[in-house]
């Protein structure tokens, strides 16, 4: 049987913790303020449900070989250290001096791979994203590749993210022409792990002549130092520039174009994502309890801006409810 070792990087954030939030409005009301858009406090909201998300680990993936917690340096009050999986690091630890204090998820992600003793083959999770059902290592990582699925769409014409995934797709552009990406990775897009609907949506955006845009599936996502490593030293100027902005702005390119780049280059696994996971707004979702008792391997339980604090309040209590029914029992990362 196939064995890779496989690590997982998860990010945390209390945003109630008194020194955080200082910090973060000292920044945040600096002379020339943030970019609102980019920057929603639905992007800093704690759910009150990560015991759970190490419930979850600890049951459906007892495989993983360490697990790194990623902080701003506050910690669960509840959290063992002391487990042998855990690995606490908080972003002075591995994040440059120039690049901190960050209020960017995206610098945070950009620089997963400075992580001390962090393997070659690993799983990155936000706080939100939970592995509801066991899984094996293998549903992320094949013949030491990626599992995953690539499906073109349009361009995207939402809200600030079509910022992001055009600056992305740029990126994408320098490296790989259309022909490049249907030599690399045709038959992969095409299979029989491919949806009848992604198929579509794919099969539809070969008749126009460049790649718009990659579908994003908002998972955990299997990645490689070494391919980190290898694009810091091809983008250095476009990835040290996004790191430097304290919080978002509508210049920065993300992690997903990590993603997006062994996608076009063909340098992964076919696997049937949208089976596999799914991404849930909490807004709009009306059985968080119906959810964790689906056969997805994974869900990500998405916040949304657009939810009033009164109305994230009450959704924060059914979620953890649902999770307390799902994964009543202790787990060793508990205290």
């Amino acid at each position: 049987m196939e064995k890779t070792e496989v690590d997982i990087v998860v990010s945390w954030l209390d945003d109630s913790d008194e020194a955080w939030r200082a910090q973060y409005l000292r920044y945040k009301n600096e002379k020339d303020g943030i970019d609102e858009e980019a920057n929603p406090e639905a992007r800093f909201r704690d759910y009150g449900t990560f015991k759970y998300w190490f419930r979850a680990i600890e049951k459906n993936a007892p495989w993983v070989h360490k697990i790194y917690l990623v902080t701003c340096g506050h910690l669960p009050d509840w959290l063992n250290t002391q487990h042998p999986k855990l690995e606490v690091v908080s972003h002075a630890d591995f994040i440059p001096p120039e690049y901190l204090p960050t209020f960017a998820s995206d610098t945070i992600a950009l620089n997963l791979h400075r992580i001390p003793g962090l393997s070659e083959h690993f799983i990155y999770f936000n706080d939100d994203m939970f592995m509801i059902n066991p899984a094996r290592e293998t549903g992320f990582f094949k013949h030491g590749k990626p599992r995953d699925m690539l499906t073109l769409v349009p361009a995207q014409t939402y809200e600030e993210f079509n910022h992001f995934a055009i600056n992305n797709m740029i990126l994408i552009h320098k490296e790989f022409s259309k022909r490049d990406i249907l030599k690399n990775s045709l038959w992969k897009m095409i299979n029989v792990r491919t949806g009848i609907v992604y198929l579509g949506t794919t099969v539809l955006q070969l008749l126009y002549p460049n790649v718009s845009d990659i579908l994003h599936f908002h998972l955990p996502t299997p990645l490689k130092r070494s391919l980190y490593e290898q694009l810091w030293d091809r983008h250095f100027e476009s990835f040290d520039k996004t790191c430097r902005h304290r919080f978002r702005e509508v210049t920065d390119v993300t992690d997903w174009y990590i993603r997006m780049y062994y996608l076009a280059s063909g340098d992964f696994e076919p696997q049937r994502m949208h089976r596999f996971g799914r991404l849930v707004n909490i807004k709009y979702c009306k059985s968080f309890e119906r959810m964790l008792r689906s056969n997805y391997k994974v869900v990500c339980f998405n916040d949304d801006h657009t939810l009033s604090y009164e109305g994230f309040l009450q959704k924060k209590e059914a979620l953890q409810h649902a999770f307390g029914n799902r994964f009543p029992d202790k787990s060793a990362f508990e205290k």
